[in-house]
């Protein structure tokens, strides 16, 4: 893994994603490498280019935040929507434990997804603001030989699962993003039941999605033989069969698509559709 420190001049970006006011990303690139991940379509430079193998770390970043929460209106901030704030070199940079520490303490409120184990690490942050911050845990599978092929930097799933346990027990708020869901891949019920059985314990929330093609994440996929085709009718009997389930469980199951519509038709800002991390 590579890794270089760059400078920026800004940190919060307007969010694309409705749900969000603003966007913050401490880092650019990944080094989880996830086969399936849009942000490197959208990742700029070295970053995206050889994703999952060099990473750029704002050092600056937590400076400018400062500056910058004195004359923004508060409002939800996404952590990170093109990047994994806790990825292994936040243990050295620490970049998003600053970074919510200046957030949280100026009134904004912070919505974190991560793959990673690494969120315990700020538990005592999370338990002091537990009223202004959630977070979510992208789960897309318990078949470790599968999460090792679409995801292989990232810590294993069972990891994430007992981290939304012990998050969920703070009395934070928390979330389960069950996708992308690639047809043939990780969409039979031994994927995704396992996962919802976990929302259930942790009394989490659950958002569903499918794979959306991008030309940089689709030849990842390439390589390791998944060529993802789109079928609508297949995700359509499958989003309703996961959803039954959900209604089952007592959990509360949207997908992308009707979470994007609701954060719209509650007149947050946006263009984009939700969380792919």
């Amino acid at each position: 893994m590579r890794v270089v420190e760059i400078r920026v001049k800004s940190a919060l970006s307007r969010s694309g994603l409705p749900e969000y006011d603003y966007a913050l990303n401490p880092y650019l690139g990944c080094s989880h490498g996830c086969r399936y991940c849009y942000a490197k379509d959208f990742t700029r430079g070295e970053p995206g280019e050889k994703w999952g193998e060099v990473v750029y770390v704002k050092v600056n970043l937590p400076e400018v935040l400062a500056r910058e929460v004195r004359s923004l209106e508060p409002g939800v901030v996404g952590v990170s929507t093109i990047t994994d704030p806790y990825q292994p070199i936040e243990a050295k940079y620490r970049l998003t434990r600053k970074s919510l520490e200046i957030l949280l303490g100026a009134g904004f409120r912070a919505s974190i997804q991560t793959k990673s184990t690494y969120v315990l690490k700020d538990m005592d942050l999370l338990f002091v603001h537990r009223r202004a911050v959630d977070v979510g845990l992208t789960i897309t599978t318990f078949r470790p030989e599968v999460a090792k092929a679409l995801e292989p930097g990232a810590p294993p799933p069972r990891a994430r699962a007992a981290a939304l346990s012990y998050i969920a027990e703070l009395g934070v708020r928390t979330w389960v993003f069950l996708g992308p869901i690639i047809k043939g891949v990780n969409d039979s019920e031994d994927d995704w039941r396992p996962v919802l059985e976990v929302a259930a314990r942790t009394h989490s929330e659950v958002t569903i999605d499918r794979y959306r093609p991008r030309p940089g994440a689709d030849l990842m996929l390439a390589s390791i033989g998944v060529r993802p085709a789109a079928d609508p009718a297949w995700w359509s009997a499958l989003a309703a069969k996961i959803k039954g389930e959900c209604a089952s469980l007592g959990l509360v199951c949207r997908t992308a698509e009707e979470e994007w519509r609701e954060a719209r038709s509650r007149g947050r800002g946006g263009v984009g559709l939700d969380k792919f991390l």
